[in-house]
């Protein structure tokens, strides 16, 4: 966006307490320039506004007389034989207009813009929980530094008001954008997804080169107590022992001491059709932390403090 008092935001989460320390409230960004096999918010993925369609909430066309159809100017939707809407992607161009029309809010439109003043108004609401709990405002998504210009702009205003920020960020992006946000940020949780370039490229559909890069000048800027290293950690993808352990052994070399181990769960399965997309790891069971055990004792192994998370 040209306007870094702007940003497309697809959601602000309340109540959150898997996203930094106490209560916190969860300001997820839409974009994101990694499109990570077990990613829980494929709706992020895209920059724009888009179509989601919730089909156990549609009555087909019984009480709404097909509503959607007549609304959508692009033709883009008919009706199957169930009486329920067929989206044709090619020709959407997220409008909202069906949306508005659907009685049964079963048609959504995700990714809106707001501004710096109105993210803060949402934050400002939940201000009593911060201060009973230590929480504060984390900025997730999608990426929020492929939004660098509004992110700075927002967590900057929030640390101007005193609310604690803290920032997830996959650490994919040029430096200097990198660094004119994490200077705003009380905390920074950076993910490390794969230690091997093209493994992570098979996961992510980018290489962790830049990352990597990234990861070894943050230190320059940030306190190590304020920076915690995560690893989503994914069944047959990087969960093994020896990628475990060079993560451990790469970020305790360069000097940090926290990481964060994140079992894999299956939340934002259901969303992938609701978007027309294709979930590539059905069938992966799900982890807990009991699962990792063996893994943290490598991580305890190079020093490192283990903290627990959630993807």
């Amino acid at each position: 966006m040209s306007d870094e008092n702007k940003g497309r935001i697809f959601n602000i989460q309340r109540y959150s307490i898997h996203d930094g320390a106490g209560i916190r409230t969860l300001v997820f960004f839409k974009g994101c320039p990694l499109k990570c096999l077990w990613c829980s918010n494929p709706e992020s993925q895209k920059h724009g506004p888009e179509l989601g369609f919730i089909e156990a909430r549609c009555d087909g066309n019984n009480t709404c007389d097909a509503s959607c159809v007549s609304a959508c100017p692009e033709g883009a939707i008919s009706l199957n034989g169930t009486g329920k809407p067929d989206l044709d992607r090619h020709k959407c161009n997220a409008c909202g207009k069906c949306a508005e029309a659907c009685v049964h809010d079963a048609l959504k439109l995700v990714g809106h813009e707001m501004s710096v003043a109105e993210v803060l108004a949402e934050i400002e609401k939940d201000r009593p929980f911060y201060r009973r709990s230590g929480g504060g405002m984390t900025v997730g998504g999608g990426e929020p530094l492929a939004q660098y210009g509004f992110a700075a702009a927002l967590l900057e205003a929030a640390g101007e008001e005193y609310i604690h920020t803290a920032i997830e960020t996959t650490g994919h992006a040029k430096w200097e954008h990198f660094e004119a946000v994490i200077q705003h940020v009380d905390l920074l949780q950076m993910d490390l997804k794969h230690m091997d370039p093209e493994t992570h490229k098979k996961l992510t559909g980018v290489s962790n080169e830049l990352i990597l890069d990234n990861l070894k000048k943050v230190l320059s800027i940030k306190e190590s107590q304020d920076v915690i290293i995560r690893i989503p950690v994914i069944p047959q993808c990087n969960d093994s022992a020896e990628n475990i352990d060079k993560t451990a052994r790469y970020i305790s070399e360069l000097g940090f001491t926290k990481i964060e181990l994140m079992p894999y769960h299956r939340l934002g399965v259901s969303k992938y059709k609701q978007y027309g997309m294709d979930y590539l790891l059905d069938g992966t069971e799900t982890l807990t932390t009991d699962n990792l055990k063996d893994l943290k004792k490598i991580v305890e192994g190079y020093g490192l403090q283990k903290m627990t998370g959630r993807i």
